[in-house]
């Protein structure tokens, strides 16, 4: 590997998800702490994810033409930091609102736009997945320990603390992206995949659909898991437990997968397995399950989010081509984005009057997205197509 140090990769993804760690769980209970109904948090919720399907695209565009990834991954960080600063005194739903639409705009590139400079800086060497995998779970270990952290703060302060939190992160992951921008431009590999147009078209668009249908099965877990955790009794330290739980899986996920996963047909039947596993999770999770059953759930985080991940972007990189390397990246993030988006809506509709069984919906997501990945899975078992793949 050349360019960043490894070391900084892994401090820029442990920040950057630290942020998102305390953001997914427990944004929710500040916007209730605003005096808002479940529908306007879930309108505040899902608007950000409909406003990154244009925004993922469009800068993953602009990216993969300068070739600068990681100059366009510090100029979004920064424009992150300095919206959530307007957030800690903005008040009311409009406000809020408008606030959380303009760093959307530049918070939905981020994780893709780290993706890529990150593989991008690992392509050529051995086992790439594993390298990726050891520098990713750093994320995942952030994601944790923002858990227990928010989780924490909350028995001592209120919930202004979580919005302090994410200014914090916000201006660290800033930090951290500008310690990575080398005079290194990003181009395209010089191979039959820097073509202008995919080899196989079909196998990018299912791959990119199913997985972000998968992913985006996760949205009233995300919206309103600690929301309902909550309403039952459940203290804020062991919600933060149990969020960290999730995450620590994925931390074994990805740090051993890399020694599983060889090639494009073990990717895609690793996406099969992930998307069988959340239609379980969720079947279950409607059933309102008791604390240790809950801890139990929260195991298989690790494959329902971890292993979607790690499979969905070393098979892109496969299929797309190398010109279109941060475009096909976006285009996941953006896909999942604006399911979850729909979904986030549809669970603020529903959850007042639904409780628990709202998770019956995701799982016949994760359904939609398992029928979309089978044909793919089965088209890379064969010899001769997967040979062609780099």
């Amino acid at each position: 590997m050349t360019g960043v140090p490894t070391g900084r990769l892994s401090l820029l993804y442990a920040i950057l998800f630290f942020e998102l760690g305390v953001n997914l769980p427990f944004f929710p209970l500040w916007l209730q702490a605003q005096s808002l109904e479940s529908d306007a948090i879930g309108i505040i919720l899902a608007t950000p994810l409909l406003v990154r399907v244009v925004a993922n695209p469009v800068v993953g565009a602009l990216a993969d033409r300068s070739g600068r990834i990681a100059v366009a991954l510090t100029l979004c960080a920064m424009l992150v930091a300095a919206g959530t600063g307007l957030l800690t005194v903005a008040r009311g739903f409009w406000p809020i609102l408008l606030v959380v639409i303009a760093i959307a705009l530049a918070q939905g590139p981020l994780i893709a736009l780290a993706d890529v400079m990150t593989l991008g800086r690992l392509a050529g060497g051995a086992r790439s997945e594993l390298a990726y995998g050891r520098i990713r779970l750093w994320g995942s270990l952030g994601f944790a320990a923002a858990n227990l952290a928010a989780g924490w703060s909350l028995e001592w302060f209120s919930t202004d603390a979580i919005v302090v939190l994410l200014l914090v992160s916000a201006i660290l992951t800033a930090v951290a992206a500008a310690r990575c921008i080398t005079g290194t431009v990003n181009r395209p590999r010089d191979d039959a995949q820097s073509a202008a147009w995919p080899a196989h078209p079909l196998l990018l668009v299912c791959t990119i659909a199913g997985a972000a249908f998968v992913q985006a099965s996760h949205a009233a877990f995300y919206g309103f898991g600690t929301l309902h955790w909550q309403a039952i009794g459940t203290s804020g330290a062991a919600m933060g437990g149990l969020w960290a739980l999730g995450v620590l899986s994925e931390v074994v996920v990805f740090s051993c997968l890399g020694y599983r996963m060889n090639g494009a047909a073990s990717a895609a039947g690793l996406l099969v397995a992930s998307a069988a596993t959340a239609i379980l999770r969720w079947g279950a999770m409607s059933r309102d399950p008791d604390l240790s059953t809950l801890m139990c759930l929260q195991v298989t985080q690790g494959l329902t989010f971890g292993a979607t991940h790690l499979a969905s972007i070393f098979l892109l990189t496969r299929l797309a081509p190398g010109s279109m390397q941060a475009r096909a990246q976006a285009w996941l993030a953006g896909g999942w984005a604006g399911v979850m988006a729909v979904l986030t809506t549809l669970s603020g509709r529903l959850y007042e009057s639904w409780g628990e069984q709202i998770y019956l919906v995701m799982a016949a997501v994760a359904a939609v997205g398992l029928l979309l990945l089978l044909p793919v899975a089965f088209a890379l078992r064969a010899p001769r197509l997967e040979n062609r793949l780099p």
